[in-house]
């Protein structure tokens, strides 16, 4: 697994920032406990699986940002409580035929970004 911000390239990285509130040079009076946990979290313990790199770098800009900004939703959501909170192996589809999988490491969520292999025809 590759750390997810380590892969983004300096638009893609842009956009994060942009969506994570990291544009501002001081942290605001108005950033909240679950905003600074979706950051860390997004930030730290988010990877993309080796083999979604070529799929992911394929994506157009646009189709990078769609699919970042429903990672970061989806985050939130999980910060927040409003998707199940379940065991390891959770997985969210997401943009562009991707997966967000949920899975534990160190007593800790962590998140994968994948996807999954096309399906043959019948």
């Amino acid at each position: 697994m590759l750390r997810l911000r380590d892969v983004l390239s300096p638009g893609d990285l842009a956009h994060f920032r942009k969506i994570l509130g990291e544009e501002a040079t001081s942290q605001p009076h108005s950033a909240t406990q679950r905003r600074i946990r979706v950051s860390r979290i997004v930030s730290d313990d988010t990877y993309l699986a080796e083999q979604a790199l070529p799929a992911f770098q394929a994506l157009s800009q646009a189709d990078r940002e769609r699919l970042l900004s429903d990672v970061v939703w989806q985050v939130t959501c999980y910060v927040e409580g409003s998707i199940t909170q379940g065991g390891a192996g959770k997985k969210v589809r997401l943009e562009c035929g991707f997966k967000l999988v949920k899975l534990q490491e160190n007593d800790r969520a962590i998140f994968c970004v994948a996807k999954p292999a096309p399906k043959a025809p019948a």
